[in-house]
Order: C-alpha cells, then sequence, then structure tokens
C-alpha cells in the first residue's frame, strides 16, 4: 500500500519496532481520528474557536508524531478561516478536505495495524 499522510517507518521507530504498540497506536489512532473530525465539522460550522482549538490540540500531536502534517495544516486553515469570518462554503469545503484527510488516514492505520497481525 502506498501510505498518502502517515509515515509508517516514522511510527514504527517511534515506537522501538515493536508490534504490539504499533498495533495498539493504529487502533487508538483510528477512534482519535473518528472523535475529531466529528468535533471538527461540528465546531467549525458553528464558528466555534475554542471548541475547535480543543479538537485541534487533542489530535496535532498524534498527527504530527505519525506524520500527518496535512491533518495539522489544515486545522490551521479552518482557524484562519473563522478568523477571517469566511463565508459558510469555506467553511464546507475544510470540513470535507478534512474528512477525506481523516478517512485516508483512518484507511492507512487499519492496514498498517492489519499487516502487523
Amino acid at each position: 500500500m502506498n501510505y498518502q499522510f502517515i509515515d509508517p517507518d516514522k511510527i514504527s521507530n517511534m515506537l522501538f519496532k515493536d508490534s504490539e504498540y504499533v498495533v495498539e497506536f493504529c487502533e487508538a489512532g483510528v477512534t482519535s481520528f473518528d472523535e475529531f473530525i466529528e468535533n471538527y465539522r461540528i465546531h467549525l460550522l458553528d464558528r466555534n474557536m475554542a471548541d475547535l482549538r480543543k479538537a485541534g490540540h487533542k489530535i496535532k500531536p498524534g498527527a504530527q508524531m505519525m506524520g500527518a502534517d496535512e491533518v495539522v495544516d489544515e486545522y490551521e486553515h479552518a482557524k484562519s478561516l473563522l478568523n477571517d469570518n469566511a463565508d459558510d462554503e469555506e467553511l464546507e469545503k475544510s470540513v470535507d478536505k478534512m474528512s477525506n484527510i481523516c478517512a485516508t488516514i483512518k484507511k492507512e492505520l487499519t492496514h498498517l495495524a492489519n499487516s502487523l497481525n
């Protein structure tokens, strides 16, 4: 599989190449991204910067650890959209983009975990 967002070597090295830890990390990651995209959608479309930031601060370390910088980039973009009072269509585009990124990351994490089981 070609990984678009996550860096399997980075994850493996960070977890001492221990396949059990990698599988646990991947499974926790899938759960985290499920929660994140729900919160991202709700808080961005509600223009709730405080709760959007909370969601972002929860996901950023994990995303950075697995090499998924696109999550951080789009999250930062969403904050600037709110600061600029962007129209709803722009917010929807960001939600769609982040949803696609998160869906792909969840697939990649699941594939990586399954490849080690």
